[in-house]
């Protein structure tokens, strides 16, 4: 028997079953990224708003710590607060003075002067929590003064070595060189 394809129908008919499978297919992961994207949106937003409410106590209690350290600023810079500093200030320097050991400073210097050096005088002076200290000496040669310098400054004891001048001795019994340097002391700490 021969098999013959009639369409009666006025329209043919066209199977449309695969583009609904894929265009449904496509409508669900659709619909699953946007209920994806958003629930991420609602968690992010809920966390936006955390996050906030976290900075805006954040900034009042830093506000409310910084009116609370004015206060007590204001209270510490009264007048007699000034003068019980400015005397604690002043019993610290004396209490500095009268432990200022010149057995230990005399023992460091003799131990650093070259042989050819005199130490002709020593100024100390307590200058906030440093003691500053200002030496005059003759040397025989510009040498001897170097050497006394380098000596200073690689001692561990003495820092910030500053030579004031170095010119000729006016001392008419020494022929020499005369050198001041001002330094900072921290061999009685």
């Amino acid at each position: 028997m021969i098999k013959i394809d009639a369409n009666l129908a006025s329209r043919p008919f066209v199977n449309h079953r695969r583009f609904t499978m894929i265009s449904g297919g496509l409508l669900v992961l659709l619909l699953g990224i946007s209920y994806w994207n958003y629930a991420r949106y609602q968690s992010t937003r809920a966390r936006r708003g955390e996050v906030n409410e976290q900075f805006s106590r954040d900034r009042s209690r830093f506000e409310s710590l910084g009116r609370e350290q004015a206060k007590v600023l204001a209270r510490l810079q009264t007048l007699d607060t000034a003068e019980f500093l400015d005397t604690l200030e002043h019993v610290n320097q004396l209490i500095q003075r009268r432990t200022f050991s010149w057995t230990q400073l005399l023992n460091d210097l003799e131990r650093l002067t070259p042989a050819n050096l005199q130490i002709v005088t020593i100024k100390p002076q307590i200058a906030g929590k440093g003691i500053l200290i200002e030496i005059v000496a003759n040397g025989r040669s510009s040498k001897d003064n170097i050497q006394f310098v380098s000596n200073l400054e690689s001692s561990g004891k003495f820092y910030d070595v500053s030579p004031l001048h170095e010119e000729i001795s006016k001392n008419p019994a020494f022929v020499g060189r005369e050198i001041a340097v001002q330094v900072k002391y921290k061999g009685q700490s």
